[in-house]
């Protein structure tokens, strides 16, 4: 088969699921299937469609309607395959990415799709407690011993504080800014989303989780979020602009001749 390239605005024609990499490379997440990472995926795309629909219960939790009927036209499945992918997911049978509500006779259950980068947080904090526990050791010991493990405990506290400078961001963004990207270390207010959005349009979360990748891969920081996304993407479209006059000169010369 001969399939052809997307060009500029092309690119846009379509629709996309994001499957972020950690599930399919961190060992939290090896016991469950592909096709239950893939139906989370789905799920974690209508949360924004749900938030904009004012899905959102009393405790400000925003959750989603996903019917097993759903599940089995878009896996091309029984209902026993779809029933399997939701227990997968399930907080009562399964890794606990989802939690099931039940509303009353003949109304949909709610579904609750958890944050499948939370767990990685509880990790840090049960981490932190375990070292204090150490120091309260080392204070215990004689004082040669005691400074020299609290001089190895410093050091690694250190290093632990640097791991974890994007969480002790958090405190900073709180005031009305909510977490996004791949890694949750994007934060923006509803506004400046809203803003993205009308820029961006679609592409909208393609840049945020770019954005995302590439701090958390180069240890990078940014002051406004919002103005780095707008940057980026203006210089795509310059460059775009770019390729795209160098193109057509090109073939007009080669039309010329």
């Amino acid at each position: 088969m001969n399939f052809d390239y997307f060009y500029n605005r092309q690119s846009e024609m379509y629709n996309f699921i994001r499957l972020p990499m950690v599930l399919m490379e961190d060992e939290v997440f090896e016991s469950i299937s592909i096709e239950a990472k893939v139906l989370y995926s789905y799920m974690l795309n209508r949360m924004g469609l749900s938030y904009k629909n004012g899905w959102i219960d009393e405790d400000g939790k925003v959750f989603i309607y996903y019917t097993i009927e759903s599940i089995k036209v878009q896996f091309n499945c029984a209902s026993e395959k779809a029933n399997k992918l939701i227990a997968e997911l399930d907080i009562k049978t399964g890794i606990g990415l989802i939690e099931k509500k039940r509303q009353g006779l003949g109304k949909p259950n709610r579904i609750y799709v958890k944050d499948f980068m939370s767990i990685f947080n509880n990790m840090e904090l049960k981490n932190q407690e375990v070292r204090k526990t150490k120091f309260q050791k080392f204070d215990n010991r004689n004082s040669r011993d005691s400074n020299i493990e609290s001089q190895d405990f410093r050091k690694s506290e250190s290093n632990y504080n640097n791991i974890n400078n994007n969480e002790l961001r958090k405190n900073d963004f709180s005031k009305g800014q909510k977490p996004y990207g791949i890694y949750k270390n994007i934060f923006l207010t509803d506004e400046e989303y809203k803003d993205l959005t009308n820029e961006l349009g679609s592409r909208i979360n393609e840049y945020i989780d770019r954005l995302s990748s590439y701090m958390k891969a180069n240890n990078r920081e940014y002051q406004d979020h919002k103005a780095t996304i707008i940057n980026w993407y203006l210089n795509d479209q310059a460059k775009n602009i770019n390729d795209n006059s160098t193109r057509k000169m090109n073939y007009d010369i080669g039309e010329s001749l």
